[in-house]
């Protein structure tokens, strides 16, 4: 369990032990700040948030790619008792106005602008819709100017008192990805997202000579919770990035030294084969994390090798969860083909999908999990909670794995929605992915179920290849390996795959995209 009962206690302990210490670096845009410098911003914030009314308990949305005001709100939430409500930056106007209706927003912090979204100019459109909203705070482009340094000036100028907070008080209400239906609000506490980073930076064994880095996007639950809370709690320094580019997340570990990195199967992928790799001096990097139910062993194993980064470990947990459930430590030897032991204060069971009974050691069903970092529920959605979350706290993952005998959990299968059933047999997209990732003409690849006539679904595979090969050539390669049912029957050329802001490839997208003739097929 952690030391710290809330967020705004965790940064206040770190601000008075450490205050000199580098806390918050984010090159792209030259800034820097201590801990010290932290408080005194997020602090300065939190009261200007107060004298403008917001009280304990209200929503306080933040649109923005990774820049340092980011976690500076984030603290200032925390610390003023609101509600943080992270929202993605690759909404569009229907999509924000969504979130922002459905959240009850009373506050938003947001960028002007990203890539092509003009955030301000949207909101400026939607809000006679919003009546709720009352406060719309963009961050300037030079911090001598713009809402946000005038809130900030204000705020230091203020004594009014902070308020007491709970550790089970709300302290983030963070939307799912969406990669399996529209997404849920989940409720978050104090108590669930420091617990979840904690043991995720324990088992990790991080702490304050640690710079950590991430190409997750700060909105994400591994973003604002493992990554920046993480550090905060170790006394760590959090090295962020404002979007992920294979080339300047290699020459940002390089120059920051950093010695810690999240990411995710496609993002390894991307670094590990990046023809310039080999002119960044890696050589600090000595842990690092790959969520993701398609992160395949072999690749995990190249990484740790090549880059190198030795404590490389793949990991499990989703929004719902706090970020993590499973977790191995950087020299766990199964640590590339599982996901490691639960978390402290996690639990983790495998239960049959269809009768919800509890299957033995080394059986495929539904991950479930219980402990700190579960979610209060849905916001504002019983059902939708009822649906996944038992009175006795274990809550449905909608993921497939196993429990290994020495307590490790697998996720062998992918999601349970993802499940192909050809002719009444179950296959696992994993299984089939992992066999032909050995194939030396294929960099990266997705499998998914698609509409057949006969058997009700086949299997279908997009392929990212890096050498000239065939259909025909790789259905021998699979029917060498693996039965011949599970062989794609289906077979794609793609330049990239539709994916989350996380990373993780939207198969139900790629379904969509075959039946509607929008991929091409393998010749």
């Amino acid at each position: 369990m952690s030391p710290f009962p809330t967020l705004g206690a965790a940064l206040a302990a770190a601000a008075r032990a450490t205050p000199e210490r580098e806390a918050l670096v984010f090159p792209g845009i030259r800034r820097r700040a201590t801990y010290g410098d932290w408080w005194r911003a997020s602090s300065a914030v939190a009261r200007a948030l107060i004298e403008r009314g917001l009280r304990p308990g209200d929503r306080v949305a933040l649109l923005a790619e990774n820049r340092i005001e980011w976690p500076i709100v984030q603290m200032a939430v925390a610390l003023a008792g609101l509600v943080l409500v992270p929202l993605n930056t690759h909404y569009r106007r229907e999509d924000l106005g969504d979130a922002l209706g459905r959240s009850r927003a009373r506050a938003l912090f947001l960028s002007p602008s990203f890539r092509s979204n003009r955030y301000l100019a949207m909101v400026a459109e939607l809000r006679p819709g919003l009546p709720v909203l009352e406060l719309v705070v963009p961050f300037g482009a030079d911090e001598r100017d713009g809402d946000f340094a005038g809130l900030v000036e204000a705020g230091g100028a203020s004594r009014a008192p902070l308020p007491e907070v709970a550790a089970g008080a709300v302290a983030g209400l963070l939307y799912t990805s969406g990669t399996t239906g529209f997404p849920k609000g989940a409720l978050l506490t104090h108590r669930a997202m420091l617990g979840d980073s904690w043991g995720s930076a324990t088992r990790l064994g991080i702490g304050e000579g640690d710079r950590w880095t991430s190409i997750i996007p700060l909105f994400h639950c591994a973003g604002c919770i493992m990554n920046v809370t993480g550090a905060l709690q170790s006394r760590a320094c959090y090295v962020g990035v404002p979007a992920f580019d294979p080339e300047e997340m290699l020459r940002i570990v390089a120059a920051e030294r950093c010695t810690v990195l999240t990411g995710v199967p496609t993002s390894y992928l991307a670094m590990l084969q990046h023809p310039n790799r080999g002119r960044f001096d890696l050589g600090t990097l000595r842990v690092g994390t790959c969520g993701g139910a398609d992160a395949d062993p072999g690749m995990l194993a190249a990484c740790a090798r090549d880059f190198p980064i030795p404590g490389l470990a793949q990991v499990y947990g989703m929004t719902e969860t706090s970020t993590l459930v499973a977790c191995p430590t950087p020299d766990d030897p199964e640590r590339f083909a599982t996901a490691g032991p639960p978390l402290p204060g996690m639990e983790a069971r495998i239960t049959d999908p269809a009768t919800g009974a509890l299957l033995p050691i080394g059986a495929v069903g539904q991950v479930e999990a219980r402990g700190v970092g579960i979610m209060l529920g849905y916001d504002g959605d019983l059902r939708a909670t009822e649906a996944v979350l038992a009175p006795d706290g274990w809550l449905k993952t909608g993921d497939l794995g196993r429990l290994t005998p020495t307590g490790r959990l697998q996720l062998a299968a992918g999601r349970l929605g993802d499940m192909i059933i050809r002719g009444g047999e179950n296959i696992y997209p994993v299984e089939v992915e992992r066999v032909l990732a050995r194939h030396p003409a294929i960099a990266e690849v997705a499998v998914f179920a698609i509409a057949d006539g006969y058997y009700g679904e086949a299997v279908a595979a997009a392929i990212r290849l890096s050498a000239a090969t065939s259909a025909a050539e790789i259905a021998a390669f699979c029917g060498e390996r693996i039965a011949r049912f599970k062989v794609p029957a289906r077979l794609f050329a793609v330049d990239g795959f539709p994916a989350t802001a996380s990373g993780k490839i939207r198969k139900k997208r790629l379904r969509e995209m075959a039946e509607k003739g929008e991929l091409t097929p393998l010749g």
